[in-house]
């Protein structure tokens, strides 16, 4: 089943566009998919609960992972040519990390503030490292999959995108 959604360079060229979408809902492991399950469902909840009110919330968040999925499986086929399949939330994650630190900024004290930027640099960093191929033993990924870290990379614009949609309403800095 899960060949049938993942993302698939040559199924999405023939026309598959519901990978689009469902590529990022399965995974290769069962501790890569609750990772991945738990920083998207934390992420998710401050996004949520952040809003001006829970409805608010909800559909700033469905309608991130609406569009986000579908630009970040997109760019994948733009910007990383060389990668013909891919499975995993960790772009969605990025993504939401981003909203949910966006979130988080305009009602944080310096203190946080500072915790902030540094949880940004440290994702950067990760994103980096992922790049430049420094990090591929780390993963419980099968050994043939490396990780993709332009989806990671595409989440997180994807999530400064969103945040610069929503930026009248959360009064960003």
């Amino acid at each position: 089943m899960p060949e049938l959604l993942e993302f698939d360079r040559h199924a999405l060229m023939a026309g598959q566009l519901w990978r689009l979408w469902t590529g990022h809902l399965v995974h290769y492991s069962m501790r890569h998919s609750l990772i991945d399950f738990a920083v998207v469902l934390a992420a998710a909840v401050i996004v949520v609960h952040l809003s001006a009110s829970t409805s608010a919330g909800m559909r700033r968040l469905l309608a991130a992972l609406g569009l986000g999925a579908p630009f970040i499986s997109l760019g994948m086929l733009a910007v990383a040519p060389h990668c013909l399949y891919y499975r995993g939330a960790s772009g969605i994650a990025a993504m939401l990390v981003v909203m949910a630190g966006g979130a988080l900024w305009p009602r944080a004290a310096r203190s946080t503030r500072a915790a902030l930027l540094l949880m940004a640099a440290t994702l950067l960093a990760k994103i980096c490292a992922e790049a430049a191929g420094a990090v591929h033993g780390w993963s419980e990924l099968p050994a043939d999959v490396m990780v993709a870290w332009q989806a990671h990379m595409l989440g997180m614009v994807a999530g400064a995108v969103a945040l610069m949609a929503a930026k009248p309403r959360l009064q960003l800095d």
